[in-house]
């Protein structure tokens, strides 16, 4: 239930990396439409509604979704909440957020409060910031997020804000300042992504929203009702989704990827443009273990279901779908569903961490040469490929998110008590572990080592007989 921003100020050694704690409004906040007063004889007491109703077992307070962005000088921070409300949080860029030595340990996580918070219909499981396309010089920015009813919705962000507890405002549901973009009718939207085009001649974005139903909806924006396409394969929910358009051949031509992970164990590649698979990554299976025991893995062929280290042949996907839907059991093995993908720069690996497996899977994307006259149609895979997996990275405990950053370096969230390991592309191409001296992983550990926080299991939501509450009854 509590959420940390890690700001580096630069890319030198001697930059300065802070943590902040993305705190709730304050409950005694008088802007809060959702606080009254009660008069029980001994005085005025300010008294908090209960906005969920769900059992006492759960946390109002839990985590949902997080983004963030930069907009000119300010950096942009977003955290949705299990209490269905969506804080927007506002720091300068040009701040230097911790004071002294740069070199000095941070040993406290510094708390910056909303400047707006957004009651919602629904919990919000995805988040993302974008610029919506104005005519005027005067750019707006927008907060969307995905709930569980299947809408996509626009809250405005503020042009001027504060990190203040004292001038933080929560709006109300019934507010009119948001925007319904769309809608997947009697599903949940498990991902999100703003992404734009490579067509040079008519630039414009799309909206990606993945959903429970195994589908991917490719939409123009801001023209939500306007619908590109979708990326149709999954048999099961979306688990995990990334996207982005990617420069090739020394920045001549781009691709538009998407890469999403789904409950049946796949893991597939798109062109989000053509609204076609262009690659999978092979399904891999755990065995089932008992207490801590660490699990094994092995990537199963198409239509087998024994033997290690087997994978489908370049093209071949018609039998996955066998190793499907439920919690399927094969030869006490299950399947390791996806938790979090991602695409790392210029497309040319893909990032995968499963469920149940203390590791991430490095799987590259064959890059095509290309000519001068080729079309960016032609620069897809001539055919649906098996993207097979090149190296291994184990992790100290079970990774629960993914993250490329622009060097080409991969930020994986794992639990306590390391929370954050980096790793870094060698010239050679091979990743290796350089948490011990990253300015990332040693702030965080550094700032909460001693707030003794205890990490989810899974980012996924589990019933109680251990299913996926994603996952659709039969």
């Amino acid at each position: 239930d509590r959420a940390f921003a890690i700001i580096r100020d630069g890319s030198n050694n001697d930059s300065s990396t802070s943590v902040l704690e993305l705190m709730e409004a304050a409950a005694g906040n008088s802007k809060d439409p959702t606080t009254t007063t009660k008069n029980d004889g001994d005085g005025d007491e300010k008294k908090k509604k209960q906005t969920h109703n769900k059992n006492d077992s759960s946390n109002p307070h839990e985590i949902q979704a997080v983004c963030s962005t930069q907009i000119k000088s300010h950096i942009w921070l977003a955290t949705s909440r299990e209490d269905k409300t969506l804080s927007l949080y506002c720091i300068p860029s040009t701040t230097k957020l911790k004071e002294g030595n740069h070199q000095e340990e941070q040993t406290a996580a510094k708390g910056i409060y909303p400047y707006i918070t957004y009651k919602l219909p629904k919990r919000a499981r995805c988040l993302a910031f974008c610029a919506v396309p104005s005519l005027s010089e005067k750019s707006c920015h927008v907060i969307i997020s995905g709930d569980l009813s299947g809408d996509a919705i626009a809250f405005p962000v503020p042009t001027t804000a504060s990190s203040s507890a004292d001038n933080s405002t929560i709006v109300p549901e019934t507010t009119t300042t948001r925007r319904l973009l769309l809608g997947h009718t009697a599903s949940i939207l498990t991902g999100l992504n703003i992404v734009p085009t490579t067509w040079e001649k008519k630039p414009q974005q799309f909206i990606l929203t993945a959903d429970r139903d195994e589908k991917i909806r490719v939409s123009n924006f801001p023209d939500t009702h306007i619908i590109h396409g979708c990326l149709l394969g999954h048999s099961s929910f979306i688990s995990t989704m990334d996207a982005a358009v990617f420069a090739v051949s020394n920045g001549a031509t781009k691709r538009a990827l998407c890469i999403t992970g789904s409950g049946n164990g796949t893991v597939r590649l798109w062109d989000y443009q053509l609204c076609k698979e262009v690659g999978m990554v092979p399904v891999v299976i755990k065995k089932c273990s008992d207490g801590e025991k660490k699990p094994e893995k092995k990537e199963m062929a198409a239509g087998e279901q024994g033997g290690e280290d087997m994978e489908c042949e370049e093209g071949d996907d018609e039998d996955f779908d066998e190793f499907t839907d439920d919690e399927q059991s094969f030869g006490g093995h299950t399947i390791a569903v996806p938790l979090s993908v991602a695409l790392s720069p210029n497309a040319e690996n893909v990032i995968v961490a499963r469920d149940g497996i203390a590791s991430i899977d490095i799987h590259p994307i064959p890059q095509q040469q290309t000519t001068k006259s080729s079309s960016s149609s032609s620069l897809l895979l001539s055919h649906l490929v098996s993207l097979h997996k090149k190296q291994t990275l184990e992790c100290t405990s079970q990774p629960l998110a993914v993250k490329c950053l622009s060097d080409g370096s991969v930020l994986v969230l794992v639990r306590e008590p390391d929370y954050l390991l980096h790793f870094q592309c060698t010239d050679a191409g091979e990743y290796k572990n350089i948490s011990s001296s990253s300015p990332f992983s040693l702030a965080l550990k550094g700032a909460v080592t001693s707030e003794d926080i205890i990490m989810p299991l899974t980012t996924l939501e589990m019933d109680e007989e251990g299913g996926w509450l994603l996952q659709k009854s039969e």
